[in-house]
């Protein structure tokens, strides 16, 4: 039988080895807790890392659409435009709305400037010098001050490009003053029978150049019967030099480039007139036709609406009897 101080032994290492397996049971718990921690932190910076975003496919956008507007009963072109008039060689009304209203014309004034510039009978190889009076106020041009360009080379940019400078020039050098020639520009209106037109300046900058889509139709006749003035209009691109640089002229009449011989044409645009335009069409049977559009609410639509117009009109009303107006 064991001595009580062997049993106080025993007992001492029975508590010994107790105690050491509670402290190594405790380090264990204390890492897996540490380890369970990191753990989490290690998901928790996971989950809050963005996901990766897909890269965006850029969708391509559909062409719109140019909606017209739709015909009438008698298959007449409905257009967006204040004034239409079209008529053929022999004065024959094929289309019209409101064809006597009197609207601003822009730079379809400019005819009219071309043809009271020809009666001065001017020196076309004559240089003229641009001063800074002719720049003022003149919108877009890519002519400078003291170039120095011809008679010749300023009415195809007048007619072509209508460049206001150009047009300036010309008036200003053509032997008479300002008000005279504005006079004659006047003169030359009444002697066409253009009723209610009037100009105030040459360039058709000013919203008081007035007339009707009738009068101009009549104006694009008389100008083009002049061989200069028609021979300039019919032109795509010119390209001339001054005493500075080259310049190359673009047509504005879209219309020199589509299906249709063109005669004659010109367009026109201020914020109060809209877009304009007055063209001569001759046909392969060599029927010509004369049409103006005055007030289309844009460049596009002023020849979206001219080419339906011209169109309607070669394939119908040439070829029977309506009523023209809208």
């Amino acid at each position: 039988m064991a001595s009580p101080r062997g049993i106080r032994r025993i007992a001492v290492i029975v508590c010994a080895a107790i105690a050491f397996g509670l402290a190594a049971e405790a380090r264990d718990a204390g890492a897996a807790a540490r380890a369970t921690k990191t753990k989490s932190r290690v998901r928790a910076t996971v989950t809050k890392k963005a996901p990766k975003r897909k890269p965006r496919v850029r969708r391509r956008r559909r062409p719109v659409a140019l909606r017209l507007p739709a015909i009438t009963p008698y298959g007449i072109p409905r257009l967006h435009v204040k004034a239409a008039y079209v008529e053929d060689a022999s004065g024959q009304v094929l289309f019209q709305k409101n064809p006597e209203r009197v609207y601003p014309i822009a730079s379809l004034t400019k005819l009219v400037s071309a043809l009271v510039l020809l009666d001065t009978q001017p020196d076309w190889d004559r240089v003229v010098e641009i001063i800074p009076e002719d720049l003022r106020r003149s919108s877009r041009s890519h002519i400078r001050n003291r170039e120095q360009i011809t008679v010749r080379d300023l009415i195809h940019a007048s007619l072509m490009s209508s460049d206001n400078v150009a047009t300036k020039a010309l008036a200003r050098t053509c032997g008479v003053d300002r008000l005279e020639f504005v006079r004659r520009m006047n003169v030359k209106a009444d002697s066409l029978g253009m009723e209610g037109t009037y100009f105030v300046e040459p360039t058709g900058l000013s919203e008081q150049n007035v007339a009707s889509a009738q009068a101009v139709a009549k104006l694009l006749r008389a100008a083009a019967s002049n061989d200069i003035i028609s021979t300039i209009m019919q032109k795509e691109q010119f390209t001339f030099t001054s005493n500075r640089r080259l310049h190359m002229l673009v047509n504005t009449n879209r219309l020199l480039r589509s299906k249709w011989r063109v005669t004659a044409g010109k367009t026109g645009f201020i914020r109060e007139a809209g877009y304009c335009l007055a063209t001569n069409i001759q046909a392969p049977t060599g029927t010509e036709i004369t049409a103006v559009l005055l007030g289309a609410p844009s460049n596009a639509l002023r020849f979206a609406e001219a080419k339906r117009i011209l169109d309607w009109t070669f394939r119908f009303a040439l070829h029977r009897d309506i009523d023209p107006a809208v």
